[in-house]
């Protein structure tokens, strides 16, 4: 299995010249109720919307602040504001420069005053995108996510949504820069966690060691395995080679589903948090405005038992490695680069086609190696899911 991307963003409390918040800027009217259409392709969602009168695609990604590139800011005249420094989802940081986005529509939804940074990496032009709708833009709003009829709706009117009480919990966007929302949710119905909903993660559940030693005294949680590796790309890149540890958690609920054998790795580096796969099992509500999470899940229990490889593969240095070794046993080393996978030349893959293209180990058990090793050698080894 392909490790994929995390897109996080963070934005830290710092010591600015001037006090800055992303937090500015809301709709130009009131009461107002938008359903947008969404593609929803490798565990991201995607949709369209305007600047200036221009149509443009975004990725839409509650984990981060709104974004464009230099280039498009530019184009649009965008007001620069200062420089402020960003932190992705495995704590690489770098500075970028905020400018201000007026006349931004979703549907017949306009914004004013949206700040937006101008960070744009280059698996963006993977994807195709143009830039990045994040937290900070929709801190005003109520943002529901049908899956299953792949429409986000924007809306500052509750009464209209039909929420249930009870499958409701505690929303925390208050205290940060750039509204990310943290949800809650029950580990074995005893303990509560706090962990951002980031759906610019592919995933289901990333933890970091803090959290899990914060969990560990109340025994709702197992350390299962201990590994090395890297995780998928972020922002600024992949994440450096780190002690990792599984962990299984046998239940975990959130709103009205209770999720069975989940497991999940962690670091010492990685942000905790909900990856965008949540949505496959329910409908999804952040009410921004009341600080409230809602999951109206289309099953009572959902059993998320599975084997898992030995190693994965990602893309690191322009050319696909072993990313995570697992099996202490195996005999391969992370960092080592993979030639071919079943017989599939992967020696000369760009990162487009690492990112749009298919996982070479979807639906197998097994699967045969070559590497190349340090010394130019080639060895075949067999990883299988356990």
């Amino acid at each position: 299995m392909k490790l994929l991307l995390s897109f996080l963003l963070l934005i830290p409390n710092l010591c600015l010249a001037q006090a800055f918040t992303f937090n500015q800027g809301a709709p130009t009217i009131k009461k107002y109720y938008e359903e947008i259409p969404y593609e929803y392709i490798k565990g991201k969602i995607y949709l369209n919307g305007e600047i200036g009168g221009k149509k443009l695609r975004f990725l839409f990604d509650t984990g981060a602040p709104v974004a464009v590139s230099k280039e498009l800011a530019a184009e649009l005249g965008a007001k620069e504001m200062q420089k402020v420094k960003v932190t992705d989802a495995h704590h690489r940081t770098d500075s970028t420069m905020v400018v201000i986005l007026n006349e931004f529509k979703l549907g017949n939804l306009s914004f004013d005053g949206i700040p937006a940074i101008t960070v744009f990496p280059e698996f963006y032009k993977c994807i195709k995108i143009d830039g990045v709708i994040g937290s900070n833009m929709l801190r005003n709003s109520i943002v529901q996510i049908d899956s299953k009829r792949k429409l986000l709706i924007i809306t500052d009117q509750k009464q209209k949504l039909a929420l249930i009480k009870k499958n409701g919990a505690d929303m925390i966007t208050k205290g940060n820069m750039q509204s990310d929302p943290k949800i809650q949710a029950y580990v074995k119905q005893r303990v509560h966690a706090f962990a951002t909903f980031d759906s610019g993660d592919s995933g289901f559940l990333r933890l970091n060691d803090w959290l899990v030693g914060q969990l560990k005294p109340y025994q709702v949680i197992d350390s299962l395995q201990q590994g090395f590796g890297s995780g998928g790309l972020g922002v600024f890149g992949a994440q450096e080679g780190t002690i990792k540890t599984l962990h299984g958690i046998s239940a975990l609920s959130i709103g009205s589903t209770k999720f069975l054998n989940l497991k999940a790795s962690s670091s010492k580096t990685e942000n905790p948090a909900f990856g965008c796969k949540l949505i496959e099992y329910g409908i999804l509500t952040l009410d921004y405005i009341n600080n409230k999470f809602y999951f109206d899940g289309f099953k009572a229990e959902v059993d998320l038992a599975q084997k898992r490889w030995g190693a994965y593969y990602g893309f690191i240095d322009d050319k696909i490695v072993i990313a995570e070794v697992w099996d202490k046993d195996s005999g391969i080393e992370q960092g080592t680069q993979i030639l071919r996978i079943d017989g599939v030349d992967v020696s000369r893959v760009s990162l487009c086609d690492y990112i749009n293209g298919t996982d070479y180990l979807e639906g197998k058990e097994t699967a045969e190696l070559v590497l190349k090793l340090m010394d130019g050698t080639e060895k075949r080894v067999t990883i299988t899911k356990k």
